[in-house]
C-alpha cells in the first residue's frame, strides 16, 4: 500500500480523537498537529503519533491538507470559528459527529465535510477499524472524494450518507448501544445487589448479538412477553417492586414486546 500524502491535524485527544489519530498514524498518515485544551492529553497523543501537540487554537499552522474536530458537539461551531482565524478558509475541514448538521461550519470554512466514524469508542480499547462504518458527507465534490480516500484507507467500510440518513443512524446507534449498555448496567446493579457474578449473563449478550448476523431483530424476539406469559411478567414485577427504575423499563420494553405481537 503507497504510503498516504494526506497531512492531517487532529482537534481533539478524547475518544474518538485518540482512536482516528492512532489509526492514521499508523497506516502511515502524517499527523501534523494534536488539539487538546489540556495539554498533558494533547502531548500524550501527540507522543504516539509523532506529532506536535498544542492546548490553544491560535497555534494550529496551516500545515494539514485536513483538519479533523473530534470534539464535543457544543464545541464544533465555536472550534471552527476559531480556528478560522488561524487557517485557509479553503483547508478541509470535517466534523465527526452523527448529529451536528453539516452546516455547523460552513460559515467558517468552504471545504467543509463529515467523517462520522460509527462507533462506540473507549480510550484504551482499540476498535476493529476493519469493519468500522465510516459515515462521510461533503460539501463539495472535492471534499467529499478527499475524505473518501482517507475513509477508505483506514477503514473497508466506508458510507456517503446525506445529512438525513445521519439524524436517523445516529438516533437508533443511541439506542442498540447506549441504551443497550444501560440495560446491561441495571441488570448488573441487581446483581451485585444478590452477590450473583455478571459473567454468567455474558454467553446470553453474546448469542443475542451473534443471532443478528443472519436474522431481523423482531424475528428472534424470545421471553416471556413474547410468549405472553402473564404469570411470569408478573412475578419479575413482583421482585422489582424493590428497583424501582429496573421496573419501570421492564414494564415498559415488556408493553412494546406485547404491543409488537398483537400487531
Amino acid at each position: 500500500m503507497p504510503i498516504p500524502k494526506q497531512k492531517i491535524t487532529v482537534i481533539g485527544a478524547g475518544n474518538v480523537g485518540t482512536h482516528l489519530a492512532l489509526r492514521f498514524h499508523e497506516l502511515g498518515f502524517p499527523i501534523k498537529q494534536v488539539f487538546s485544551r489540556t495539554m498533558s492529553k494533547a502531548q500524550r497523543l501527540a507522543d504516539q503519533v509523532n506529532a506536535t501537540a498544542l492546548n490553544k487554537l491560535r497555534d494550529t499552522e496551516n500545515s494539514a491538507d485536513i483538519y479533523i474536530l473530534a470534539v464535543h458537539d457544543d464545541g464544533i461551531v465555536e472550534v471552527a470559528k476559531e480556528l478560522s482565524k488561524q487557517l485557509d478558509p479553503k483547508k478541509i475541514v470535517a466534523h465527526t459527529s452523527g448529529s451536528t448538521t453539516i452546516h455547523s461550519i460552513s460559515d467558517s470554512f468552504s471545504n467543509f465535510g463529515i467523517f462520522y466514524p460509527l462507533q462506540t469508542f473507549t480510550k484504551d480499547i482499540r476498535p476493529d477499524f476493519s469493519t468500522l462504518p465510516i459515515c462521510i458527507n461533503g460539501g463539495n465534490e472535492q471534499t467529499l472524494n478527499e475524505l473518501k480516500v482517507i475513509a477508505s484507507t483506514i477503514s473497508g467500510n466506508v458510507y456517503e450518507i446525506t445529512e438525513e440518513e445521519r439524524q436517523i443512524l445516529h438516533v437508533t446507534a443511541v439506542m442498540v448501544n447506549n441504551f443497550t449498555n444501560r440495560m446491561f448496567a441495571l441488570a448488573e446493579e441487581i446483581l451485585d445487589k444478590e452477590k450473583i457474578s455478571f459473567e454468567i449473563l455474558k454467553p446470553l449478550i453474546n448469542e443475542t448479538v451473534n443471532k443478528l448476523r443472519e436474522n431481523k431483530a423482531a424475528d428472534i424476539q424470545t421471553g416471556p412477553a413474547a410468549r405472553g406469559d402473564e404469570q411470569t411478567i408478573k412475578r419479575h414485577l413482583d421482585y422489582l417492586a424493590q428497583f424501582p427504575e429496573q421496573q419501570q423499563i421492564y414494564k415498559l420494553m415488556t408493553e412494546s414486546i406485547l404491543n409488537r405481537q398483537t400487531e
